[in-house]
């Protein structure tokens, strides 16, 4: 009778782990840039196709410009992965057709679709944002206490002069943080939010 408490317990600690493997976490795009091996400009040359047994979409590219990482010397053929159908989050599908500005990493000997954005919907403030302002030194933290409501939640300690503290009304899209000429990380805004 216990053993079936026990696993009962387990199911329900593991269905919850995977409900909440992607719940909602505030980021700006800096935070992804940086997470990136490779930041890109690309086409894509051929519809989606599933890895067998991998779990991922597997797409041909053509490269346009790349804003980060040797991409185009890291892949013999103009190949990229994204999260298939079975993934938690949902898969990344990328269309025939359109061009893309993608944040990919190299995992498992593959570079994998980090995030993605259609390039009509990226600015020239984005690509200047993303070329010139983003600093990878420095460290961006969020109060989540205060993101998720809690009453009376405290402050971020001051930020250090490696960090930039979020503050209370921000936008993902057009923030960053970078050092100034005293090297210290600052927090900054360019572009319209939407």
């Amino acid at each position: 009778m216990m053993l079936r408490g026990i696993c009962k317990l387990s199911v329900i600690s593991i269905l919850v782990a995977l409900a909440s493997g992607c719940s909602y976490v505030p980021r700006v795009d800096q935070q992804d840039y940086c997470y990136a091996d490779y930041a890109f400009e690309a086409e894509v040359k051929s519809p989606k196709e599933q890895e067998d047994n991998s779990g991922y979409y597997k797409y041909e590219i053509y490269i346009h410009t790349v804003f980060k990482g040797e991409i185009k010397e890291k892949l013999a053929t103009d190949t990229i992965y994204g999260d298939g159908p079975f993934h938690s989050c949902g898969p990344q599908i990328l269309n025939v057709g359109t061009t893309y500005l993608i944040y990919a990493k190299e995992r498992d000997g593959k570079v994998k679709v980090v995030t993605y954005k259609a390039i009509d919907d990226v600015s020239d403030d984005d690509i200047e944002r993303m070329t010139t302002k983003y600093d990878c030194s420095c460290q961006i933290k969020f109060n989540y206490d205060k993101i998720r409501g809690i009453p009376n939640a405290p402050e971020l300690p001051k930020a250090t002069e490696n960090e930039c503290n979020v503050p209370d009304e921000w936008c993902s899209r057009n923030a960053f943080c970078q050092r100034n000429d005293e090297g210290r990380c600052t927090w900054g805004e360019l572009g319209s939010c939407n």
